[in-house]
């Protein structure tokens, strides 16, 4: 029997609802920020708290502000999820895998929400990966990712329900071919999906397949994360899902500059995009999201929030010739497929009971 592993604990995929399969709700990405800013230097707005005043210069400074970088406060992450539950909204799949994680937060924010939230298990990019876990083989590697969908994240008995994000580098360096390596590892242990962080718009899809298949992963089981920056490249995306992977447009509700070199789509562009894949009969291998992991994101600070999605962009979608099944496929039936775990897949081999 399928089920969804929680934060609050399993529940039956078909429970999980209108679903956001790649978000952040508690962060800190303080290491993005590109310039160092001297703090004693009160006069720059960029040392300050976000103001209104400073959500223009975020278009083209979006890792500048260092407060844009930092959301911990579990008040503000319950009343942006209760927007997303007035939305329509069901559950959040949280591909926080950099510290400081904080699951027993997480566990209060759905219980208080009423938003399913999952939690992903892996590594980032190499900037966020500890010298511990970078020192590891990927055998070593896989047995945390394991642990934390077997057990429970640190001394929590609070379990992951996925492989991601698994964040991979420009070029795919040793450290990115490490953690897909161990992923792949531990989805061939466990059977959770993963979800892959890819480098900007470098065509590395087949780089990171073959990592993934060389060590015994599943790309029916693999979410390439992130083709928003990819646009137009339509055949490159099409690649993607064809060789079995879903294709993740998750950038739903940003519209900036990134490194003031890449410009991300507008939501229409999105919709677009996403149109010619299910042109292209690719609907069963796409998923949407909003990958929120700025303040400038989220209501609170003028942004469109977790309900941006259901609120906004399904009624547009509509508007735009899509049909309501379409839509269901891609942000229920999807993620349900996705997400969905064997119970024994999760139980180690010789805890297994034997036939008779």
């Amino acid at each position: 029997m399928k089920y969804v592993q929680t934060v609050l604990g399993p529940i039956a995929p078909e429970e999980m609802g209108f679903t956001l399969p790649h978000e952040h709700i508690l962060w800190d990405l303080s290491g993005h920020n590109p310039i160092k800013l001297d703090p004693a230097d009160q006069e720059d707005p960029r040392n300050q708290p976000l103001t209104m005043e400073s959500l223009s210069e975020l278009k083209f400074h979006l890792w500048e502000y260092k407060d844009n970088l930092v959301m911990q406060d579990p008040e503000v992450a319950v009343r942006e999820l209760q927007w997303f539950k007035k939305a329509g909204g069901g559950t959040i799949c949280d591909n926080t895998t950099f510290e400081p994680r904080s699951p027993r937060k997480l566990q209060e924010i759905s219980r208080r929400t009423g938003v399913h939230v999952v939690l992903g298990t892996g590594t980032y990019v190499a900037g966020y990966m500890s010298p511990e876990h970078k020192a590891m083989d990927a055998d070593e590697l896989a047995q945390v990712f394991i642990r934390e969908l077997r057990q429970g994240v640190k001394d929590t008995d609070v379990k992951c329900g996925f492989i991601g994000e698994i964040g991979v580098d420009s070029g795919v360096p040793e450290t990115s071919r490490l953690s897909l390596a161990a992923a792949a590892k531990a989805q061939k242990e466990t059977g959770a999906a993963i979800l892959i962080h890819q480098p900007g718009t470098e065509h590395q899809a087949d780089t990171i397949f073959k990592i993934l298949t060389d060590n015994g992963g599943s790309l029916e089981r693999t979410v390439m994360c992130h083709c928003d920056p990819l646009l137009p490249d339509h055949d490159y995306i099409d690649h993607m899902a064809k060789s079995g992977a879903y294709i993740s447009f998750d950038f739903f509700g940003l519209e900036a500059v990134l490194g003031m070199s890449l410009w991300l789509p507008t939501d229409r562009e999105r919709i677009l995009a996403i149109r010619e894949q299910i042109d292209r009969g690719n609907l069963k291998h796409i998923v949407m999201s909003h990958d929120t992991a700025y303040k400038c994101m989220l209501r609170r600070w003028g942004g469109f929030g977790y309900g941006h999605l259901p609120k906004n962009m399904v009624p547009m979608m509509l508007r735009m010739g899509y049909e309501q099944q379409w839509i269901d496929q891609i942000t229920k039936y999807n993620p349900q497929e996705i997400f969905a775990l064997e119970k024994a897949m999760l139980i180690p081999a010789r805890q297994l009971k034997q036939p008779q």
